[in-house]
């Protein structure tokens, strides 16, 4: 289903655009969110398509097949629509928000902020909850089969860079969120 939405907002951010264009912009653009390949993106736009989401127009070329160019319909617009305002499930993996984020510009300003605060909270809580550091881990191990100096080095170096980019995210989130109240206007 990720990849039907990304592809309904691609096409709904450049209209007139083929299957090997969506490929490539999702190469170089979304493809650190996202992954996808002809082999993927080509039946998912027939799927599109046979529900009614998409729809083609066939453009000659000489000496070549036609190409297909996509063009988002009426109920696919209402069901992108649909799917940037759902509350984005939030967890450790970052990407799911960032990737409905890239379609933000589709998005009102009240939308992007419901996010952007619910990603804040979930990542507040989750630095509330790591508050015990790796003392949890420590507390339960095996005290006489393992080297404890060694466990503490390794878990606590895990837990620091886990703690540390968390902590950037957040900062970072923080920050986006004044320059959309700031900046965009709705």
């Amino acid at each position: 289903m990720e990849l039907e939405y990304a592809l309904l907002g691609l096409i709904r951010l450049h209209q007139g655009v083929t299957g090997y264009e969506l490929n490539r912009i999702i190469k170089e653009s979304t493809g650190a969110l996202l992954s996808a390949s002809l082999s993927h993106i080509y039946p998912t736009l027939r799927k599109l398509h046979d529900r009614g989401l998409v729809s083609y127009k066939d453009v000659p070329i000489k000496n070549r097949p036609s190409k297909k160019v996509y063009l988002i319909t009426k109920e696919g617009n209402k069901q992108l629509q649909a799917w940037l305002e759902e509350p984005v499930v939030s967890g450790l993996d970052f990407r799911a928000f960032c990737l409905k984020m890239s379609f933000s510009p589709l998005m009102s300003k009240a939308v992007i902020l419901r996010h952007i605060d619910r990603e804040i909270d979930f990542r507040e809580g989750m630095l509330r909850e790591r508050g015990r550091g790796i003392s949890v881990e420590m507390e339960y191990l095996d005290k006489r089969k393992l080297d404890l100096a060694k466990a503490e080095v390794l878990w606590g170096g895990i837990y620091q860079v886990n703690v540390q980019t968390e902590d950037i995210r957040l900062a970072w989130l923080k920050d986006w969120r004044q320059r959309v109240e700031k900046e965009i206007k709705d």
